[in-house]
């Protein structure tokens, strides 16, 4: 990581001099508006994203939480240039006639070379269809878009610069609100399989960039001066209305009862967008939901044999963990429940699986299960979070000996990127305050 420091004199990119007002800024805000601007974040913490942007208007900065700047600042220009995205964009029109509606194709599945038209496509576990990832449906674009407005909120929250936020509304505006170009809140036709089914509940798990990406991005963006009064009634409306889909439909229900990490997901996912929308009896809820299901997914010594079965195994072993990870954050700041401390009848818990997994979080030990890939700097930030959240340093040694550099193959790159920002920038580990 020296050649951070060799960069840091040329760098232009620290915040302003007007983001150190931002603090006074929003005394008066919330003096004024108390209703609107008393939220606090579902899955960030208040006081890590204030220390960095201090820390970084300041001239010795740590070299991560600078690298981790730096790597956002870059993605934050970029999405600037970007156009707005829609889920009307697509080129194909979902089975209900309306392209408002979200429609994706299930990313495992192949046309079946055996059959003169492909169908019904067979699955192919971890090797992505890219038929999947085209501009014909809305899988790529709902992840860009998600993607987006975090970055640029983010970006504007550390630089105060106003572009970076008037960007995130524009897009946000853009997908929910514009009658012409709104999402229709649900996901009735995600993770679609041709020839086999039209509306499937695994397509839920699209959903979860809404609450882990946006809710935290939503509740910031009140601070902004381009956020109005109609954007939040008309966001809350959605959110409002995407839960109870969420809750009731039968795609909804079906992931509910999903076992593996679509289940998790599922739960994380409700809890966030409750969150938003201020229903702490959802987020209780959706916390026993996860600890009556965790019984299922890991074994007495932490492992978790539905994602070990996978032909991704360390990817959805973490992946799993994640969400439970997202769901302990929420489940702490509304104070509904402690997923952190909860052991299933084996003796197992969300630490249990942490521990199981914390020696692969070094990339060069090899992973003994069968794994079409292995990025083990990803369970890092969930090592951070939960030092934090229980204010220990446990897993400290690992946070410490991680190699940072980035790998050559894209899809690590960017896993190593996006845990470096969310170690070290959006987060602050216990041993480095």
């Amino acid at each position: 990581m020296h050649r951070h420091s060799k960069r840091r004199a040329a760098f232009q990119g620290r915040p302003s001099s007007f983001s150190r007002m931002i603090p006074f800024l929003l005394l008066i805000l919330v003096a004024f508006s108390p209703a609107l601007y008393a939220q606090d974040y579902a899955f960030l913490n208040a006081s890590d994203l204030a220390l960095n942007r201090q820390r970084l208007s300041q001239p010795q900065t740590p070299e991560l939480t600078l690298a981790a700047w730096q790597s956002l600042h870059r993605a934050a220009d970029k999405a600037l240039k970007q156009p707005l995205l829609s889920v009307t964009d697509k080129g194909m029109t979902p089975p209900g006639g309306s392209k408002h509606d979200y429609l994706s194709l299930s990313a495992y599945w192949w046309p079946d070379s055996r059959q003169p038209d492909g169908l019904p496509w067979v699955k192919r576990d971890g090797h992505v269809n890219p038929a999947s990832k085209n501009e014909q449906s809305d899988g790529v674009r709902l992840a860009t878009f998600t993607a987006s407005v975090q970055t640029l909120t983010l970006a504007w929250y550390f630089s105060g610069d106003r572009r970076y936020a008037d960007k995130a509304i524009a897009l946000i505006r853009h997908w929910f609100i514009n009658p012409a170009t709104r999402m229709n809140p649900n996901l009735k036709y995600a993770q679609g399989v041709p020839g086999i089914a039209d509306r499937r509940h695994t397509g839920v798990l699209d959903g979860r960039y809404f609450a882990t990406r946006l809710v935290d991005s939503l509740i910031a963006l009140r601070q902004a001066p381009g956020w109005r009064a109609e954007d939040e009634q008309q966001m809350q409306r959605w959110m409002k209305d995407y839960l109870a889909w969420l809750l009731t439909s039968p795609e909804g229900r079906g992931e509910a009862a999903a076992k593996n990490n679509h289940g998790s997901w599922y739960s994380a996912q409700v809890a966030g967008i409750a969150w938003y929308v201020e229903r702490p009896d959802v987020i209780r809820e959706m916390i026993h939901q996860a600890q009556r299901r965790m019984a299922g997914q890991l074994t007495a010594d932490g492992r978790q044999p539905l994602e070990l079965a996978r032909t991704r195994s360390f990817h959805y072993s973490w992946f799993n963990l994640q969400a439970l990870t997202a769901l302990a954050t929420v489940a702490g700041h509304s104070g509904a429940g402690d997923l952190w401390h909860y052991r299933t009848p084996q003796g197992a818990g969300l630490l249990t699986a942490l521990d199981f997994m914390a020696p692969w979080s070094d990339g060069a030990k090899r992973w003994p299960w069968p794994s079409l890939d292995h990025v083990g700097v990803r369970l890092i930030p969930l090592m951070v979070q939960a030092d934090n959240q229980l204010k220990s340093q446990r897993y400290r040694q690992s946070i410490e000996q991680v190699d940072w550099a980035l790998p050559e193959a894209r899809a690590a790159r960017g896993a190593t990127l996006d845990a470096l920002r969310a170690s070290w920038l959006l987060q602050v580990p216990a041993y480095g305050r």
